[in-house]
């Protein structure tokens, strides 16, 4: 009797297990698993504050899913969520996971990628200085002055990588035809992506004057540094002595004299020479000549200057 119920049993769950087989045959027939691929839009978390993301983050990643023919149907990418959990107080290349969230009823078979490199740099501010450049020339006859400006600094905000980089924010203005001052609120740039100028324009002015003057003024020979002791400087002086200058009337009208480039005397027992430069004065065009050479003549202590008009071979005997 009890194997006569083992057997019946036995027959039982064998009807059972091939009901579910052809269960599952059938459903699979008629509604069998495939796969979808979706384009999910990429979130992240973060990032910290004073931070930011500096590259390497995609919009999206391909999702593919599987999942039988009804589930798939009406799927949409908003159904799954993909998600970039970014570290706190990390700075540089940052390689991290993608996680996806889907349907319970279904399953992720591959995400791409899988892993982004996410660039995270910390945010900082500094004061740089504020640099104009003029574009295009006045009208005939005119020239422009050096401009005025305002703000002279300004405050750069951005990824410390980028900001530790910029030396200044440039301005250009044009003046091109310009006959009379031009003032502009002219926009700053730093040449740098990813960056904030505070304040973001800068006021200018350019004067701008007659330019057809020109006039002849001696040479003022500079000198630094201090002769061999026991002897001293006696005179110094221009070749030529006179140059002439090229501006606006009222820039040039102001100028007495021009200065050479210092000449270092520094320990000389002798008479120095120096081929220099002129430094040009503000709002002058043009020098001619633009180098004059520079004579320095020293002597002896005990020695006399010349008489006026002798002859420079002679020297002067002092009076008993």
């Amino acid at each position: 009797m009890g194997r006569l119920d083992w057997q019946n049993n036995s027959l039982r769950l064998l009807a059972v297990f091939l009901a579910l087989v052809m269960w599952i045959y059938v459903s699979n027939e008629q509604n069998p698993v495939r796969e979808k691929i979706l384009n999910v839009t990429l979130e992240h978390t973060g990032p910290a504050q004073n931070y930011i993301i500096t590259g390497g983050l995609p919009e999206s990643v391909r999702v593919r899913v599987q999942g039988n023919r009804n589930d798939l149907a009406n799927l949409a990418p908003d159904d799954f969520r993909a998600i970039v959990n970014l570290p706190e107080d990390k700075t540089g290349d940052v390689l991290l996971p993608v996680q996806v969230s889907s349907p319970s009823n279904l399953r992720v078979a591959q995400v791409s990628p899988e892993e982004v490199t996410v660039g995270l740099d910390r945010l900082v501010e500094r004061q740089i200085a504020v640099a104009v450049s003029l574009k295009g020339t006045p009208a005939q006859n005119y020239s422009a002055l050096a401009p005025t400006f305002s703000p002279e600094t300004v405050i750069v905000w951005g990824p410390s990588r980028i900001v530790n980089n910029i030396s200044q924010a440039s301005a250009v203005i044009n003046i091109q035809d310009a006959s009379s001052d031009v003032t502009m609120n002219v926009p700053l740039n730093t040449g740098a992506p990813n960056v904030t100028v505070s304040p973001a324009t800068v006021q200018v002015v350019v004067p701008i004057v007659n330019a057809v003057a020109s006039k002849n003024i001696p040479v003022a020979p500079q000198t630094t540094g201090s002769v061999a002791v026991g002897f001293r400087v006696i005179k110094s002086a221009g070749d030529p002595a006179t140059v002439q200058i090229y501006g606006p009337v009222e820039v040039i009208s102001n100028i007495s004299e021009i200065r050479t480039e210092p000449v270092d005397i520094q320990g000389s027992d002798k008479n120095v020479t120096k081929e220099v430069g002129l430094l040009t004065p503000t709002g002058v065009t043009s020098i001619q000549p633009v180098r004059v050479k520079v004579l320095v003549e020293i002597s002896k202590l005990d020695e006399t200057l010349p008489s006026p008009g002798g002859d420079s071979g002679d020297t002067a005997k002092p009076e008993p």
